[in-house]
């Protein structure tokens, strides 16, 4: 069977989640496969208004539809779950590099402020994380630190 023809629209979901999202939604997608860990490549034949739309889908995970590819999602971030991840993605940070590029005490002070019941081992799962380490892994110095900087008013990295 042949590939079906049309754009290509790499999104920040697995390809269940952007089947569940496309449900009934029409528009010209063709094709919904994975590519990748929670990340799905949409082809489709949308333009204007529709491709709008299709976008508009996705506006909370990230897509692109350049050859450039997408960062990896935040929901690849080791040690934080689907709850984690949404809380990421709910203060505006949708990739592990936006993560990184703003550090991890500076993406839970923006967690907290959208969710107050973000406790420290968040702020330790996350560093960790983006580390590529379990949380269990960051010493008892490194989670002081991590308090410091917290305490800081000016620190975010």
């Amino acid at each position: 069977m042949a590939d079906p023809k049309g754009d290509k629209l790499l999104v920040n979901v697995a390809a269940s989640e952007a089947r569940r999202r496309l449900k009934g939604f029409g528009h010209g997608v063709r094709k919904i496969q994975s590519a990748g860990r929670n990340q799905a490549l949409v082809i489709h034949t949308a333009t204007d208004r529709h491709l709008a739309e299709l976008e508009s889908q996705f506006a909370d995970v990230g897509f692109t539809s350049g050859e450039g590819g997408l960062s990896e999602p935040v929901a690849n971030l080791r040690n934080l779950g689907a709850t984690g991840a949404q809380w990421l993605r709910d203060a505006g940070v949708r990739s592990r590099a936006d993560a990184e590029q703003l550090g991890p005490v500076l993406v839970y002070r923006m967690v907290e402020q959208r969710h107050p019941e973000a406790r420290l081992h968040f702020l330790y799962a996350l560093a960790a994380g983006l580390q590529d380490r379990a949380v269990n892994e960051l010493s008892e110095a490194e989670k002081a630190q991590l308090r410091a900087q917290l305490d800081s008013p000016s620190a975010g990295r």
